[in-house]
């Protein structure tokens, strides 16, 4: 392969990745001047609510997206911004595309979640709490957990709970709703594109570096590529087992 050769594969290197990074800047949840705080998969149980009675009574544990963004305040004067600044939650997940809910609060509707959950904080430490709670249930499952009970309607809760041992205190309840079709739509779209195109930029990598390995030092890339075979079976043949041992819903531990 020729220097040429070469230069050509990191330009397109190059490309893949600058066209990721537009797609990331076009998320639909940066609609509105939004903007991501935190983005992370926090373990969450999953509950059908039907006809006003829960289908199951434990839920599937499942791993959630969980995206909170800010809409920062226009207004200059510092009271003023931190009273005008929204927050918006977005559940999503990665074996539903179509699973999509969000919470909106603002100052106003923060008034009635800090009444309705007795809470001692004010609108300006909400956040912080809000990412602290999430990365508590996923740094300490055993002691901290949620609950997503969704009804039919497209409406929603969550749960945030402690077990404290001796009995399960409830730290937060927030209200959510089910995203519009339009919106689903949009998102789904999005998710597909960054996923092809992260596909793209991998794929691109690889087959630059097997380039300069093939240019450097051939013997090596063969033996790579008879590893590489071994190792594909190995992983096919673990996934099969996992399959066979998917988790079963009847055997959580949380709350029943």
């Amino acid at each position: 392969m020729s220097i040429r050769q070469y230069d050509n594969n990191s330009v397109d290197y190059s490309q893949n990745q600058d066209n990721m990074n537009s797609l990331e800047d076009i998320d639909p949840s940066l609609q509105d001047g939004f903007q991501i705080v935190y983005d992370r998969e926090v373990p969450l149980e999953l509950r059908t609510i039907i006809n006003n009675q829960q289908s199951q009574e434990v839920g599937s544990l499942e791993s959630i997206k969980v995206k909170i963004l800010i809409r920062p305040s226009q207004n200059q004067h510092h009271d003023a911004e931190l009273s005008d600044q929204t927050i918006k939650i977005e559940f999503t997940s990665e074996t539903d595309l179509f699973f999509f809910y969000i919470a909106i609060i603002n100052y106003e509707s923060f008034k009635q979640i800090k009444e309705e959950n007795k809470l001692k904080m004010e609108y300006n430490q909400f956040l912080q709490q809000l990412i602290k709670l999430f990365n508590q249930c996923y740094k300490e499952p055993h002691n901290f957990f949620g609950i997503f009970e969704m009804e039919e309607e497209g409406r929603a809760n969550l749960k945030l709970i402690e077990n404290m041992e001796y009995k399960f205190l409830e730290i937060l309840s927030l209200d959510f709703v089910a995203c519009d079709e339009d919106l689903v739509k949009q998102n789904v779209i999005y998710r597909y594109n960054i996923l092809k195109a992260k596909m793209l930029f991998v794929q691109s990598r690889l087959e630059d570096i097997s380039n300069l390995i093939k240019l450097k030092n051939p013997s090596l890339l063969v033996q790579i590529q008879k590893n590489t075979l071994s190792g594909n079976f190995s992983a096919s043949t673990m996934r099969s087992n996992a399959n066979q041992s998917k988790y079963n819903p009847n055997n959580s531990r949380f709350l029943k």
